[in-house]
């Protein structure tokens, strides 16, 4: 079963980790994987009492109809209402996940990427990830 939450602390760390040592592609990468990972956390924490923390699929009933995103925000999105509706109420608060999600490809493919962005790219993209990580976490105290 996968623990979320334990998942975003750690790719968080290594973010941090990746980022001070000036790897900018892996710490884009990471950062994706953060961001996909808290989200995936504030989906879960929304889960009915009694439902078990699995995705549905056509194998599995856990008590609710939700299914996976994968690596998609816009889908991460879509299965938690109240945090969409949120997100629609702060256009930044979307130029912040468009940016994060596709720096300059999606942040899944950057895994293959050995193309450094410029260091005005990169300072932007960190921006933009630190500011979304501290809304969502903000968020997640309130939903």
């Amino acid at each position: 079963m996968e623990d979320y939450q334990s998942a975003f602390i750690h790719r968080y760390i290594d973010t941090e980790i990746l980022h001070k040592n000036e790897r900018k592609v892996a710490a884009m990468h990471f950062g994706g994987i953060t961001v996909e990972c808290l989200l995936k956390s504030m989906i879960f924490a929304t889960l009915p009492k009694g439902a078990s923390q699995e995705w549905k699929t056509e194998s599995n009933n856990p008590g609710h109809t939700i299914t996976n995103p994968g690596h998609s925000y816009t889908e991460a999105l879509y299965r938690h209402n109240r945090l969409r509706s949120r997100v629609d109420k702060f256009p930044e608060v979307k130029k912040w996940l468009e940016e994060v999600e596709n720096p300059n490809l999606h942040f899944i493919d950057m895994r293959y990427s050995c193309n450094e962005p410029d260091d005005e790219s990169y300072k932007r993209w960190l921006d933009k990830y630190n500011r979304l990580i501290k809304w969502l976490q903000k968020q997640a105290t309130s939903l």
